[in-house]
């Protein structure tokens, strides 16, 4: 696959991941869909991203060096995050106006990083190339 192919899988389950937890922060008792539209929307997003990734490889070992750079990890992070977020959810340990600004915050944070891709310690951002 090409890696628009992977970007498009990668935003199907951006998309997915967040009507799912839109289903869980509505209040309802049914949250069966929402939970399996969660895992659903995740492994779409690490198949996505990493997939773009590997059609990447080389670019970025030539601008980041070996490994992955500290921007990817971050998102890395963020996806595990996200990932958890289904049992604060699920268990109503963080709900309401909290839950939406820390879900919206976490998406907003992974998607500057993608966008920007910053140096963070390593090589500059500038010769970063998408």
């Amino acid at each position: 696959m090409d890696y628009e192919t992977y970007k498009l899988i990668h935003f199907a389950g951006i998309f997915t991941l967040f009507f799912a937890f839109g289903s869980l922060f509505k209040g309802d008792k049914t949250t069966k869909g929402a939970v399996i539209g969660h895992g659903i929307g995740l492994l779409l997003i690490l198949l996505g991203g990493f997939g773009m990734q590997a059609k990447m490889k080389d670019v970025y070992q030539a601008v980041y060096g070996s490994g992955f750079p500290t921007w990817l990890i971050i998102k890395i992070v963020i996806w595990l995050a996200l990932g958890g977020g289904i049992v604060l959810a699920k268990r109503k340990i963080i709900k309401g106006l909290a839950a939406w600004i820390l879900i919206i915050a976490l998406g907003m944070a992974s998607a500057y990083l993608a966008l920007k891709k910053p140096a963070m310690g390593n090589k500059p951002a500038a010769a970063a190339v998408e």
